[in-house]
């Protein structure tokens, strides 16, 4: 291994590294937002915004990540549509997770005690003001761990990315084990890098949400 490529394998994976995290915190943000818009929708009392809300769900969920991409990026363009790798990356991993999410969204917000908004109809709260500040916050600390699984299935979903152009950690791992020759090592840091990551970041930003969104809570204790 000579000090060439050395130091070609370690400025590409580092590069892989940063492009990795960019992906994964703007995919992270559109698939929080989108997932949170179209689960709110999926409870409409208006039942043609259900229907859109379900076929929203159905279409991310039960097609592949990578087929998407390939159709954001290279079936758009027919019809004179052209997005940018990153454009495509972030809003196509974000929007694929985010219909996952509508889902752990509408469960959360469905699992809030009935009596809970018979006490908001008592108090007479409009239908925003009752979800803004008696349901969702309870929704959320309930959804949050299964949220934290999501955003570290969206981190590793993030090394598709490869097809649509974009060097990101994995690919960037593979030619500096090409450039090298040593696969066992660059491979080894491409798994590490992952689990590094969402050990890291994804994780104890979970369990900070998980912390703050429990205060006032009585927790409850099983005897």
């Amino acid at each position: 291994m000579n000090e060439f490529a050395l130091g070609f394998s370690v400025a590409a994976l580092m590069k892989g590294v940063a492009i990795t995290l960019v992906v994964t915190v703007g995919a992270s943000l559109v698939a929080i937002v989108l997932g949170l818009i179209v689960g709110l929708i999926r409870i409409s009392p208006r039942w043609p915004l259900r229907w859109l809300a379900v076929i929203y769900i159905e279409f991310f969920r039960g097609t592949s990540l990578l087929v998407q991409l390939y159709l954001w990026f290279f079936v758009l363009p027919i019809f004179g549509i052209i997005l940018s790798p990153w454009t495509v990356a972030i809003l196509g991993v974000g929007m694929n997770v985010s219909g996952y999410g509508a889902e752990l969204v509408r469960a959360a917000i469905q699992a809030v005690d009935r009596g809970q908004y018979e006490a908001s109809i008592a108090l007479n709260f409009p239908r925003s003001g009752m979800l803004r500040r008696i349901v969702l916050p309870q929704a959320i600390r309930s959804m949050l761990p299964a949220w934290g699984n999501l955003l570290i299935d969206l981190l590793k979903g993030t090394s598709l990315i490869f097809f649509i152009t974009i060097t990101e950690l994995t690919t960037a791992s593979k030619l500096a084990a090409d450039a090298t020759g040593n696969y066992l090592l660059f491979f080894a840091v491409a798994l590490f890098g992952y689990y590094f990551i969402a050990r890291a970041l994804i994780t104890p930003f979970v369990r900070w949400l998980e912390r703050r969104f429990s205060r006032g809570f009585i927790r409850e204790v099983l005897v």
